[in-house]
Parts: C-alpha cells; structure tokens; sequence
C-alpha cells in the first residue's frame, strides 16, 4: 500500500465529511509528530501498536565492493519500529 492508497483508506474509516485533503493533513500530522516527537525524546510507544525510537549506528570498518579496500562508517542515527504482540493478534 502506497501514501495515496493509505490516504484513501484512511478517508474511508472517517467517513463522508473527511475529503482526501483533510485525510492526507491528518495523515503527514500525524507522521510529523511522531517523527519530532522520536527526536526529541527518542521513544514514542502505542499500546496494542509498536515503539518508535531512534537507534544509534557505532562507527565501523567496512569492506569496499569494488576494490576491497577498508571504509571507515561514520557512526548515524535512524528511526527503528517495533511492532507490538498484539498488532499481529487476529
């Protein structure tokens, strides 16, 4: 399912007064405030849903593809999900 599908769905479930305008504010919202939300505090939990959070990436020496050669990585950050128990609960 893609962004414009979800903001389909989405207009679906709140029912005929929500035009798919208002469903895709609410939806980048939404996205929005998690993803400052997880920068700011770097936890954001749903019960019954899942945790975002950021996960932090230690610098490393990698391999070069090409010519074998060793790479340093620079240590990163990225957002990480994980899914509750019960959001694979049927």
């Amino acid at each position: 399912m893609n962004k414009t599908q979800f903001i389909r769905e989405l207009q679906r479930e709140l029912g005929n007064d929500v035009t798919s305008r208002q469903a895709e504010h609410a939806l980048n919202a939404v996205l929005e405030t998690i993803a400052r939300a997880v920068r700011r505090r770097s936890l954001v939990k749903f019960r019954g849903f899942g945790t975002f959070r950021v996960k932090r990436r230690r610098a490393r020496i990698v391999r070069h593809p090409e010519n074998g050669g060793r790479l340093l990585v620079h240590e990163s950050k990225t957002m990480k999900f994980r899914p509750s128990s019960l959001l694979w609960k049927e």
